[in-house]
């Protein structure tokens, strides 16, 4: 089991086969509200708080999770409890707690009507072919692009259609951990002068090919 701490609020974790036998978390079986997931949960949030200090029980988190085609998968748990002071977290205290209210998300795509810009920097190639590759499973991807500048990085353009125009779509939060968040204005001057255009159009889907 592999752990990444996102935010104090959000955390990722990593789990083999063999993991997922351990904590007996079957892909089958996610998304019921039953005694034998929050049992399976319980375990796994035991193990993670003796790692970690992250503050999280199964009676208030949200999770979103990937399986993976060799039978693992990868998971987001979001600490609700830390959420209270915006408008869903209000809602979700409005209901019933006389018995856990884990939820369970598997991964959907949230088509919105806003053209959302945003830019990334990875440091290596090997950096930008992963996070396309999970760009093109998440889907909602309009347009994309890739330059290369003077120093050797890789810079990624992508449209998304969000919800919001003025906030990141949660769908593209993982993609800082393979590179860093760029001005995406900025990096549009920057590239006139300081990189090379790679791939100008269907980046993501492209650049997932050669991951």
């Amino acid at each position: 089991m592999e752990l990444i701490r996102i935010s104090d609020r959000k955390l990722k974790i990593m789990l083999t086969p063999m993991d997922m036998c351990h904590f007996e978390l079957y892909p089958d079986r996610f998304g019921e509200d039953s005694e034998g997931m929050h049992r399976a949960f319980r375990l796994l949030l035991d193990e993670v708080r003796r790692q970690t200090d992250f503050d999280a029980d199964d009676s208030r988190i949200s999770v979103q999770y990937f399986p993976s085609r060799e039978g693992g998968c990868e998971m987001f748990i979001c600490n609700l409890h830390a959420e209270q002071e915006n408008e869903e977290s209000r809602i979700d205290a409005k209901l019933p707690s006389a018995k856990p209210c884990t939820e369970l998300r598997p991964y959907k795509k949230r088509n919105g009507s806003f053209r959302r810009n945003c830019a990334y920097r990875f440091e290596r190639l090997e950096h930008l072919l992963s996070a396309c590759r999970r760009l093109l499973q998440n889907g909602g991807i309009t347009e994309s692009s890739v330059y290369r500048d003077e120093g050797g990085d890789y810079l990624l353009f992508v449209t998304v259609l969000a919800t919001s125009p003025y906030s990141t779509p949660e769908e593209l939060e993982f993609v800082v951990e393979y590179g860093s968040i760029e001005n995406e204005p900025r990096l549009r001057v920057y590239i006139r002068e300081h990189a090379t255009l790679i791939c100008p159009s269907d980046a993501v889907a492209r650049m997932a090919e050669l991951a």
